[in-house]
C-alpha cells in the first residue's frame, strides 16, 4: 500500500504541473530486463543471469528545443547468480567438537533484488523525422533496496553434499543503496499532439558494491574455512533493460 501510494502521490503531482507546463510530458513505462551479478573479489564467480522486470512513472521536462530533463520513480526487480566459499551451520551432526554442526563449502545463490529506483538524466531528441524522435538518453540513478531473497545450493565435501533452501531472506547481504551510469537510446512515435509511444534500450551499469557483509576465506579447495568472516565480498549489480511506454 505505502508503494502504491508514493505512486498515486507522484502522479497526482505531475498532473498538477502539467496542467500548468506545456514542456511537461508524464508518462507510465514497463521494463522487461535481464540482469546479472559481477564479482569484484577472489573466490566469487557470476553463476548466471536473471529475467526481471520494472515498471514506474517517467516525467520529461523539456529545457530547449531537442533538449528534456527526464526523471520519475521506478520499482525495480533485478538480480542474478553468484557462487562463492561458504561455511554453514546444522549441516552435519552436532558433536562436542563440532557443535553448530558447521562445514566450509560453495554456496550458488540465485538472487532476487527489488529497489525503489530514481533516475536522474537528459534527453538529446532528434528534431521529428515523419512521426518519429530519436534520442540518446544518459544520467545517474539511485535506488533503495527494500527486499531481497535468494534460492541457494550449498554443495560441500561427503556423501550427502547439498543442501537446498529456498526464498532464503538475503536483506542482511544486501546493501541499502544501489548507484548505477545510465546510457540508452530510443524513439518516440507521435500518436496525437502531446501523446507518443516510446521504446528503447537502456544500460543499467552499477558503481558501488551491492553486497554488505565480508566473505569466508576459501581453502585450496575452494571450500569456505570456518572461523569468521574476514574477506571482501563485492560485486554490481548491471542489467539491460528493453523499455515501452507513453508519454501524455
Amino acid at each position: 500500500m505505502k508503494k502504491i501510494f508514493a505512486l498515486a502521490l507522484i502522479f497526482s503531482t505531475a498532473l498538477a504541473l502539467k496542467a500548468q507546463d506545456k514542456d511537461f510530458q508524464l508518462g507510465f513505462q514497463l521494463s522487461p530486463n535481464l540482469s546479472w551479478i559481477s564479482p569484484d573479489s577472489e573466490g566469487i564467480e557470476s553463476d548466471g543471469m536473471k529475467l526481471g522486470f520494472s515498471y514506474g512513472i517517467v516525467a520529461d521536462f523539456k529545457i530547449a528545443e531537442n533538449y528534456a530533463f527526464s526523471t520519475g520513480i521506478t520499482l525495480l526487480n533485478s538480480g542474478g547468480r553468484i557462487n562463492y566459499p561458504d561455511v554453514q551451520e546444522d549441516v552435519l551432526p552436532l558433536t562436542t567438537a563440532n557443535p553448530n554442526g558447521s562445514i566450509g563449502g560453495r554456496n550458488s545463490a540465485d538472487i532476487r533484488l527489488n529497489y525503489i529506483q530514481v533516475p536522474l538524466t537528459i534527453k538529446l531528441k532528434t528534431n521529428e523525422i515523419g512521426y518519429m524522435k530519436y534520442f540518446g538518453q544518459f544520467g545517474l540513478a539511485g535506488a533503495v533496496n527494500i527486499d531481497a531473497v535468494a534460492d541457494t545450493e550449498f554443495d560441500y565435501p561427503g556423501a550427502s553434499g547439498t543442501v537446498n533452501r529456498e526464498d532464503v531472506d538475503f536483506t542482511d547481504e544486501i546493501s541499502l543503496f544501489r548507484a548505477s551510469l545510465l546510457m540508452g537510446i530510443g524513439a518516440e512515435y507521435n500518436l496525437s499532439g502531446n501523446t507518443s509511444l516510446m521504446f528503447g534500450i537502456t544500460f543499467d551499469n552499477g558503481f558501488l558494491n551491492i553486497l554488505s557483509e565480508d566473505n569466508y576465506a576459501e581453502d585450496s579447495n575452494g571450500n569456505g574455512t570456518p572461523g569468521g568472516r574476514s574477506e571482501d565480498f563485492k560485486a554490481i549489480n548491471n542489467s539491460l533493460i528493453l523499455n515501452f511506454g507513453v508519454l501524455f
